[in-house]
């Protein structure tokens, strides 16, 4: 079986909730490269050091030292503004090999989890690419 290779952006509400589920996924199949939480009082960063998983709180930073050894973006801030910076930073390092999630792929992946409530969406007017 292929490893997934992630890099998650944010660690709050929703992405802890997924951090949480990836961490409890043999590692052989995802691994959790590094996060990009600036919050540095976020509880879950804790669980993220004693991991040993790297938090650079500067995702350009992240994107720019692991390049294609990511697979998968996970930017769960859902800022569309920040989807589009990440998009161009691919863009920009030549970088075709890994995939920023969607939004709409988020909310998909949210509501796979058994004990997920309910998204607010009203920031959120389009939740596609």
């Amino acid at each position: 079986m292929r490893q997934i290779t992630v890099f998650m952006i944010g660690l709050g509400r929703i992405g802890g909730k997924f951090y949480s589920q990836f961490v409890n996924i043999d590692e052989s199949r995802v691994k959790i490269l590094a996060v990009s939480e600036p919050n540095m009082a976020n509880p879950l960063l804790e669980d993220v050091k004693n991991r040993g998983i790297p938090n650079l709180p500067n995702y350009e930073e992240a994107i720019r030292e692991y390049g294609d050894k990511i697979d998968i973006i996970m930017d769960t801030s859902n800022r569309p503004e920040l989807k589009l910076a990440v998009r161009r930073l691919l863009q920009e390092t030549n970088n075709q090999h890994t995939v920023l999630v969607p939004m709409v792929v988020d909310y998909l992946m949210w509501y796979l989890l058994a004990d997920s409530e309910a998204i607010p969406q009203s920031h959120h007017e389009s939740i596609g690419y």
